[in-house]
């Protein structure tokens, strides 16, 4: 039986870029199905990457994409998580990574994240105009090197993450809700200013979920494109592959997941677990030894316990 592959959070994420495709395409694909829109010279290109083969890439000269304004991007009091993977080509002055911070004037600002030489900023707005400087932090940045950042929010404080290593001391936002702007999500700019120059890849933001609020180890492959997934294999008595129903539950409660007769060819099954509201961290499925569909009271079953869903 394989380990399943999931996104415990899938129903949280409310963009996704894996950033793949042709060189020179324009066409970014969001995951969870938004519209995004390469501005100027914006691009897929297929010279660098973290996965895939393929990454986002700006030149500087007013290349941002967007993503049309929207309720997911107003995070208001709520924890969220935004992050991707950035490998920048010059950093002698302030770069936009991504943000909700306006379009050209001092007004709509909510969320943004900034990078220079030696020095990253994640600022906040809590009425729109006014710029919270909520983390100024130096750690070595060099160009031509690709990283992992993260800025996340969990209750009352805000984390900033490069590579994993928490940067600085967590900011007390307590209870305030940031700004809800009618401006658009930007990826390469920030409110139209400070554009970037390099490549992008792997894209995140989630609503209502911070995915880290301690140090950890950037994941070694792409984000995964579905909720929490168990697969496998089933077999007859002999070895050899056979159709067998196989039926997913939830270790915590026992609640019913889903159930797939398998392929009578290849043996393989895959049940992916519905949206419950809550995180899921154990399930067990149960093989039945023939393809009777319900299952007779005389057959043997095999229990598979303990599977975990990441």
């Amino acid at each position: 039986m394989a380990l399943p592959a999931g996104d415990q959070y899938w129903y949280n994420k409310v963009l996704g870029l894996h950033c793949d495709g042709a060189n020179n395409s324009t066409t970014f694909t969001d995951v969870t199905g938004k519209t995004v829109t390469a501005n100027g010279n914006a691009k897929i290109s297929t010279s660098q990457s973290v996965f895939g083969g393929a990454s986002g890439y700006c030149d500087g000269t007013g290349d941002w994409l967007g993503v049309a304004t929207s309720a997911d991007f107003n995070f208001g009091s709520a924890n969220f998580t935004v992050r991707g993977r950035f490998r920048c080509s010059d950093l002698s002055t302030y770069r936009g990574l991504f943000s909700v911070w306006g379009n050209g004037a001092v007004a709509n600002r909510s969320w943004s994240v900034w990078i220079n030489s030696n020095l990253i900023q994640a600022s906040i707005s809590t009425d729109g105009t006014t710029q919270i400087n909520a983390f100024i932090e130096t750690p070595t940045i060099v160009v031509d090197t690709w990283y992992d950042i993260e800025l996340s929010r969990s209750g009352s404080s805000l984390y900033l993450f490069l590579e994993g290593t928490s940067l600085g001391t967590p900011y007390n936002i307590g209870t305030t809700a940031l700004y809800g702007p009618s401006s658009e999500l930007q990826i390469g700019m920030a409110g139209g200013s400070a554009p970037y120059i390099g490549w992008f890849d792997e894209i995140e933001i989630y609503k209502g979920v911070a995915l880290h609020t301690a140090n950890f180890t950037p994941s070694s492959g792409p984000f995964l494109d579905t909720y929490v997934r168990v697969s496998g294999t089933t077999k007859d008595a002999g070895g050899s592959f056979a159709s067998r129903l196989v039926r997913v539950y939830r270790q915590d409660t026992g609640a019913f997941v889903g159930e797939q007769l398998s392929n009578g060819t290849t043996g393989e099954w895959a049940i992916t677990a519905a949206n419950t509201g809550a995180t899921i961290t154990k399930h067990f499925a149960v093989m039945h030894d023939d393809d009777a569909n319900p299952p007779t009271t005389s057959e043997n079953a095999l229990i598979y316990d303990n599977i975990t869903p990441y």
